[in-house]
């Protein structure tokens, strides 16, 4: 019962804390989602894109798991549809450069993202060190931070990675 209150506790504490720190980068103008017309429509395209491959892994996890192959606890398999879902939208809409709206900075957004991804892996890698990510051959709740960093980590590598072909196609039009 006590572990139960404090994974409740812990985990209303962390969504707590995200609700503040959004609502801070929000008023710091670090997230400033004002997008124009081009880049709404290649969002759209992007959520949709991300919520068919959601749809598509949770199907395949539910199926794999029917069938009698349970190898994760229902919080790790719903963060992994989460972290494709998400992977999918962020690659197409950094492709079609509707990731960041018109005043965002990229640098700062790219700097919380490190360091979001930086502080996950950290707690999934003390998660991982203990013992607890995988217990009696199942994938538990404890791989999710883990799951969140290399998200961030993926989506960060991709926008620097369309920041560096942008900047060669700018210097090969020259």
């Amino acid at each position: 019962m006590e572990y139960r209150f404090g994974f409740l506790l812990g985990l209303a504490a962390g969504v707590t804390a995200g609700l503040v720190l959004l609502m801070v980068l929000f008023k710091k103008k670090v997230l400033d989602m004002h997008f124009d017309e081009r880049q709404e429509r290649a969002r759209g395209k992007a959520y949709q894109y991300g919520f068919l491959t959601l749809a598509a892994v949770m199907l395949a996890l539910g199926s794999v798991d029917a069938a009698g192959f349970h190898w994760c606890d229902l919080m790790a398999g719903m963060t992994l549809c989460i972290c494709a879902g998400t992977l999918v939208f962020a690659a197409a809409a950094i492709w079609k450069d509707a990731y960041l709206g018109l005043y965002e900075t990229p640098w700062k957004v790219a700097a919380l993202f490190a360091v979001l991804s930086v502080c996950n892996l950290s707690i999934g890698m003390s998660s991982l060190m203990s013992g607890r990510v995988v217990e009696d051959g199942v994938l538990t709740f404890r791989a999710a931070n883990l799951l969140l960093g290399a998200l961030l980590l993926v989506i960060l590598g991709l926008y620097a990675l369309r920041c560096l072909t942008r900047r060669e196609t700018e210097e090969d039009g020259e």
